[in-house]
């Protein structure tokens, strides 16, 4: 086999490991065929502004069968969104809100061995709770943490956003220390030869800690990937005495909840990081530590992510099922009801031809007819998410939401609304403006007053030759 097909098979077809690619091809020396399957990577690699504890480039490999994961999870995650705004009521959106709360306490709960029911997390959700026993006092905090997260999802991720998670979820108002002041002591952290990190040096933290403060303003890499950098970062650096599993949950579904998902990003069970797959997770860990490629971590963690959200889909839709089926049935209760006790009635109703029912549904159908005589040109689906993935690449500064939208709201002549962004992607009013705003700065929309309301319309682009 030629040595570009073996980069292609263990990139492309399975991202492997060295040792893997020892294994798969029952030889013990694979460093020539190694080196040239490095090469292939090389052409896709991103140098991330993070570093290494030793100061070494953390890359990730952009290649076709990432981007591809990557294009899948980010159009599911805005779909979750979608969904969400669709819900019949506000009130079913405060009850799937509150179902997935406690879901999420409920996995904490389970990674600090407490016994607590649905009815306690509840209570706690709702502020009802006087007294919180000592042990439970970690749900009490994670959830106040959670709680701001949700509702501060403008605000930019940086040390203070960082440092009111950690207040939050240490129950300590006011901070005299912040980061960790002493070394770990894991022997691991002593090992001179492929020395695999369980924390970093107390004197490294503050830097790194910076530089994924600005990892998460500058790069153009997509929301998803910024987020499972920062959980897998903060993992790597342990920068707080305590929590930092958690904390790292947390600010992971804050990436998320900054960049379009809004408060369905802090929906997401993501606690289940915590306690479920520790083995592959562990294993994606140390092999980035190994070789300052993160890919192997991004992979491992947008296959558990995608099972989180499809469950998560699922639980909407049977959501939405129940919640149309009830009001299905009470708006049946409030039509007059039929007297069967009326002999006359029962005739009636027995007596009516069947045949002749469908022959006067037939006729009115004939009779229907449409008022234009033409249908509106528009993009499919799968049209518009390969428009929607060509802007992502070629503008990094637009936002997976907006170009989702872009992608499906740009025909010449019509005009759009900042309630249709708002409508189509389930997010708040001021993130759907802000967004339409930065559409229009950006040149793809302009932007227009009628009468009491500003529309948008597409401003005509051309793709550059390269």
């Amino acid at each position: 086999m030629a040595t570009k097909d073996l980069g292609v098979r263990f990139t492309e077809e399975k991202y492997a490991t060295k040792s893997e690619v020892s294994k798969d091809l029952g030889i013990s020396l694979v460093d020539n065929i190694w080196n040239n399957i490095l090469l292939y990577r090389a052409q896709f690699n991103r140098s991330l502004s993070v570093r290494s504890i030793e100061g070494n480039t953390i890359a990730f490999c952009y290649c076709p069968a990432v981007s591809d994961l990557i294009n899948q999870i980010e159009f599911k995650l805005i779909k979750l969104l979608k969904d969400y705004g669709s819900m019949p009521s506000n009130t079913d959106n405060e009850l799937f809100r509150k179902q997935s709360m406690i879901e999420c306490l409920r996995s904490l709960a389970q990674v600090h061995k407490l016994e607590v029911s649905d009815e306690y997390l509840r209570a706690l959700i709702d502020g009802d709770l006087k007294d919180i026993a000592p042990s439970n006092k970690i749900l009490s905090n994670y959830y106040n943490a959670l709680f701001y997260i949700e509702r501060a999802y403008v605000n930019n991720i940086d040390i203070d956003f960082l440092a009111e998670i950690y207040s939050r979820i240490t129950g300590i108002e006011e901070l005299v220390t912040f980061y960790r002041t002493t070394e770990n002591k894991n022997k691991e952290n002593r090992v001179l030869i492929d020395r695999i990190y369980s924390a970093a040096p107390v004197g490294a933290i503050d830097s790194m800690m910076n530089s994924l403060m600005s990892f998460l303003q500058d790069s153009p890499l997509s929301d998803t990937i910024k987020s499972i950098v920062t959980y897998y970062y903060i993992n790597y650096v342990k920068p707080f005495p305590e929590y930092n599993d958690e904390i790292a949950v947390l600010m992971m579904k804050a990436v998320l909840a900054h960049n379009n998902l809004s408060e369905v990003g802090t929906f997401l069970n993501l606690e289940r990081f915590l306690f479920e797959r520790i083995q592959e997770n562990t294993k994606a860990c140390i092999e980035v530590q190994k070789t300052s490629d993160i890919t192997y971590f991004v992979k491992f963690a947008i296959a558990f992510l995608n099972d989180i959200a499809r469950e998560l889909s699922d639980k909407i839709a049977n959501f939405n099922a129940v919640a149309i089926k009830t009001d299905f049935y009470r708006e049946d209760k409030e039509e007059a009801p039929v007297q069967q006790d009326s002999p006359v009635v029962q005739e009636e109703t027995m007596a009516e031809p069947q045949p002749a029912r469908q022959e006067q549904i037939a006729i009115q159908v004939e009779q229907a007819q449409l008022a234009v005589n033409y249908i509106p040109r528009a993009l499919d689906e799968k049209e518009a998410s390969r428009l929607e993935q060509d802007l992502i690449e070629s503008d990094p500064s637009l936002k997976r939401g907006e170009a989702y939208f872009y992608a499906r709201h740009c025909t010449m002549n019509r005009r759009y609304t900042i309630s249709q962004y708002k409508k189509e992607l389930g997010c708040a009013y001021e993130t759907a403006r802000t967004s339409m705003e930065h559409l229009v700065k950006l040149g793809y929309y302009r932007k227009e007053q009628i009468k009491n309301k500003f529309v948008y319309t597409p401003v005509l682009r051309k793709k550059e030759a390269n």
